[in-house]
């Protein structure tokens, strides 16, 4: 009965999103605008409009985040290209013959990986996807790919509590992106919390089962898209690319364990750019990967400064200061979890870069939990899930999985649009709960 309903709903979400969901450059440029108006609505002053405009667009630090999250995209599809996950990848693709376990399987895929790496999430579950599609074209199978994109995106809605996640790496680097303390938060007391196992656990299960109960029940023989080229074909083993890639992920590792090396943004990208090129064994393999990741990034590159260029009229117009001071004057000790949630979640629509967006909201999300002597830890944890919830609504981060798979952003915008219903109304009960 609940995964008949869940299947109409979806198919009536879906034919909705596929006429009204624009492109995401298109969204972006929509965005951009309507934030320029409601900035000169504020604060009433095109210069100050302008100036935080190019100064967001321009702003040094965001920019080097912006090149810390597209290495995380770029080092993922390279590890998600090499021969032994392309291997288990083509493995897994022909175990499924229906649609409804194609795609709980592919959301699972999809927030296992997501969970460890962002961009390994954001990559895996959409070749995983596309062999499906390939298996069943060849057997004459049916099977509705757009609810399989929808599951592989589901890791860019779990990865925020994961080992890749920027706002608690962020706030374990250093207390300057932890304004309202007076130290850094270590990742024991966030990502490794109770919290964090009972909202990431828990999501670990509700989205693939909510995949499952989404597919329709008409479906039909996909068509064989053209194959590409695999990096993993190109090339003969290196001996250099193998030593040296294992050697930096054994002293990595080592560092970690022994606290030699912080477990942040930075050293997660060594660790998985040496871990792809161990597992590619050919140099010119891993080249060739990273530059078909690349390939991949582009558009989000691109799209990257529209954002920052938001985020920057957005602070300063004073609307993500206005935002977050109206929701700490109504917060309570019980409510302000949710509250922070949902603040963050409306706020990434607008400007999906949740390390960017952490060190404009932290300076009042902390100082309004010290003011409530809550735990800061959870506060950044409550700003995280947010972030990751509205992934679902933002196709922004599909880019890649949409360049792998073929799809359109409104082919899946439907069904992400079911998920994002579904996991606000677990989050925010477990926020709730844990508050």
């Amino acid at each position: 009965m609940v995964c008949a309903m869940l299947a109409r709903l979806g198919e009536v979400f879906s034919r909705w999103a596929e006429r009204w969901v624009p492109d995401p450059f298109v969204l972006a440029l929509v965005l951009t605008l309507v934030t320029l108006v409601g900035g000169f609505a504020l604060s009433g002053s095109i210069a100050v409009v302008l100036q935080g405009w190019y100064a967001g667009f321009s702003s040094t630090p965001l920019l080097a985040f912006a090149l810390q999250m597209c290495l995380i995209l770029v080092t993922g599809q390279a590890l998600a290209s090499s021969p032994p996950v392309q291997r288990v990848v083509r493995a897994v693709a022909r175990v499924p013959k229906r649609t409804p376990e194609a795609a709980g399987l592919v959301a699972l895929i999809a927030c296992l990986t997501g969970l460890i790496q962002w961009g390994l999430g954001a990559v895996v579950a959409a070749f995983v996807v596309r062999e499906i599609a390939h298996s069943a074209a060849e057997d004459g199978r049916p099977m509705d790919i757009p609810v399989l994109g929808a599951a592989a995106y589901a890791g860019l809605a779990v990865w925020h509590g994961g080992l890749s996640g920027s706002a608690p790496l962020k706030a374990a680097e250093s207390a300057q992106f932890t304004q309202g303390t007076t130290q850094a938060i270590p990742v024991s007391e966030t990502l490794f919390s109770s919290l964090n196992l009972v909202v990431s656990g828990g999501l670990l299960i509700l989205l693939p089962l909510m995949c499952f109960a989404l597919a329709p029940k008409a479906a039909l023989v996909p068509e064989v898209a053209p194959e590409r080229a695999v990096p993993s074909q190109r090339g003969q083993r290196s001996i250099l690319g193998l030593v040296v890639g294992g050697a930096a992920v054994l002293l990595v590792g080592y560092g970690w364990f022994q606290g030699e090396v912080a477990f942040d943004l930075n050293s997660v990208n060594l660790f998985f750019l040496a871990l792809a090129l161990a597992a590619h064994g050919s140099i010119r393999s891993f080249l060739d990967s990273v530059s078909d990741g690349a390939r991949g990034a582009g558009a989000i590159i691109v799209q990257f400064p529209l954002y920052f260029g938001i985020l920057g009229v957005m602070q300063a117009s004073g609307m993500i200061e206005r935002l977050s001071s109206a929701m700490a004057s109504i917060a309570s000790s019980s409510t302000f979890p949710l509250l922070t949630f949902m603040t963050a979640g409306l706020v990434n629509f607008f400007v999906p870069s949740g390390g960017g967006q952490w060190a404009l909201q932290s300076d009042v999300l902390l100082n309004t939990a010290a003011a409530l002597e809550l735990d800061s830890a959870r506060t950044v944890m409550a700003f995280a899930y947010g972030d990751q919830w509205t992934n679902l609504l933002q196709p922004f981060w599909a880019l890649p999985l949409l360049a792998i798979t073929g799809l359109k952003a409104r082919q899946i915008a439907g069904y992400t649009a079911i998920l994002a219903i579904g996991m606000g109304l677990y989050v925010g009960l477990v926020l709730l709960l844990f508050g």
